[in-house]
């Protein structure tokens, strides 16, 4: 298979009446065929629009049926599809917009307004009755797919370049490692215009004729994730701790999730102790999946039966068509309890940042991606995430990770949730700060947090600084804002 488009022909020519995309929330659906056919038409009026081969179209939509409508659409109308998440400001969006230079954006009623001031808008309605042109010749795998724009954890976003051929890697990765079926039925709850949801679990779907449940998680209605699962019989699920973590607020014992054979996390660090209380809470096979938007994403899996003595590393190898080392600063592999940065060969790699090739030439490098994250590797070879490499702490010439004081401070029962961040001290360069979230009812000094910490953490890695909040900051996929923390304590 050379490109995405080729795994939906598959899909509609193999399993043409089994249901490819279901939404609960619209109350539709649509079979492998109609996907395929509607999708043709909404490519012939994108091509009718003046959308040529390689151009640009945006997507601005949530989780909704007609997400995947324009995402194979713009594929069959040679484009390159530039998803967008509707839940960034209208700057953001005009930003995205314009580095990318969209050529259009497919937006729904709610989300026009964000595109409306800078590329024509097209609406599904206008799609469905436009005047459609020829299509042109299904891509080649080398074509470029799609961009992703990062989101912007460590700074400006940018935009990550993916070929077909990589998604389709990408995708391959995920029917292999989660094992999903045709007509098995796997629920995409994050947003779909990031890395995992699309490529995973929406194209993974594609290429096992898998049915995608498309829905949205409402951090504030924990409990609408659990009756949706058992109301669909919902058998996969991929979601970023922090959903895990609020669903347990809803008491999961409560719901009929039998069906459920894989329960995936990723996105963001999981502890031991918040992965085994999910696991208890809502029992059959865990997966924990590391991988960042540059590999696909692609990297490493922790499976259900390493959970008990190994929940909280990465895992101890690498997803199936992918190599992992730790390295030092000069690219030379380091002995196993040495921290090092994460690299990995795979051929889902994106094939560069859009528009910046100084970016591309520090994580691009001869033949592998560069992650930025630091780990180690233990004696029985499980990979244990350090921290972001420039989240590293420099304090009084000792490295400090920030993981690893997030790790210890979890422990503490009146926590439920933490992220640690440098902090400027004007004899040690930078010291430990704690933004801590508390479980209801709680109290904690930072006295009574150094005193438990005493057994468990170097005196230089016990936070100077406490700082208590409602919440965290995090993106649409749970990943910390560390920036807005670090402005919060400036």
């Amino acid at each position: 298979m050379s490109s995405i488009l080729d795994l939906l022909e598959r899909a509609a020519g193999n399993y043409p009446e089994l249901v490819a995309v279901r939404s609960p929330q619209q109350g539709t659906q649509l079979s492998w065929q109609e996907l395929r056919t509607r999708a043709q038409r909404w490519g012939g009026v994108l091509a009718a629009h003046g959308v040529a081969p390689g151009d640009r179209v945006a997507i601005v939509l949530g989780n909704v049926l007609e997400f995947p409508l324009a995402f194979f659409g713009a594929l069959y109308a040679g484009a390159v599809a530039v998803p967008v998440n509707a839940r960034l400001t209208p700057g953001e969006v005009a930003g995205i917009l314009a580095h990318s230079e969209a050529r259009l954006a497919i937006c729904s009623r709610e989300t026009r307004p964000l595109a409306d001031v800078t590329v024509p808008p097209l609406e599904p309605e206008e799609l469905d009755r436009a005047q459609a042109a020829a299509l042109p010749p299904l891509p080649a795998g080398h074509d470029d797919a799609e961009i992703l724009y990062t989101s912007g954890t460590t700074g400006q976003p940018k935009g990550v370049v993916m070929t077909h051929a990589a998604i389709v890697e990408t995708a391959a990765m995920a029917a292999y490692e989660f094992g999903m079926r045709p007509g098995e039925r796997v629920a995409v709850l994050m947003p779909v215009t990031h890395a995992a949801p699309l490529n995973l679990f929406l194209v993974g779907s594609v290429y096992t004729g898998s049915t995608v449940v498309l829905d949205t998680f409402n951090p504030r209605d924990c409990g609408a994730m659990l009756e949706l699962l058992q109301h669909q019989a919902v058998q996969y699920l991929f979601a970023a701790p922090v959903a895990y973590l609020l669903a347990l607020r809803a008491e999961p014992s409560g719901y009929d999730l039998a069906a459920m054979k894989q329960w995936v996390y990723g996105g963001a660090p999981m502890s031991a102790d918040q992965v085994q209380a999910a696991r208890k809470a809502f029992g059959g096979r865990w997966m924990g999946v590391y991988g960042l938007t540059e590999s696909g994403p692609n990297g490493i899996a922790l499976a259900d039966e390493d959970h008990d003595l190994h929940a909280g590393s990465l895992g101890w190898h690498p997803t199936v068509n992918t190599e992992v080392r730790l390295v030092d600063g000069d690219g030379r592999e380091v002995l196993a309890g040495t921290p090092g940065e994460l690299i990995m060969r795979t051929p889902s790699a994106m094939r560069c940042y859009l528009k910046n090739p100084e970016a591309t030439a520090a994580v691009l490098r001869d033949g592998w991606v560069y992650t930025g994250d630091m780990a180690r590797r233990d004696a029985q070879g499980y990979y244990w995430m350090l921290d972001r490499k420039k989240d590293l702490i420099l304090s009084g010439g000792y490295n400090v990770y920030p993981r690893e004081v997030e790790e210890a401070i979890l422990t503490h029962p009146a926590v439920l949730d933490v992220a640690v961040v440098a902090t400027p001290h004007p004899e040690w360069g930078e010291t430990v700060a704690a933004v801590v979230v508390l479980r209801e009812g709680e109290t904690l000094t930072l006295e009574q947090l150094r005193d438990h910490l005493g057994p468990r953490l170097a005196t230089q890695k016990q936070p100077r600084r406490l700082e208590i909040v409602a919440t965290l900051p995090r993106n649409a996929t749970g990943k910390l804002l560390k920036q807005e923390l670090r402005q919060l304590l400036a």
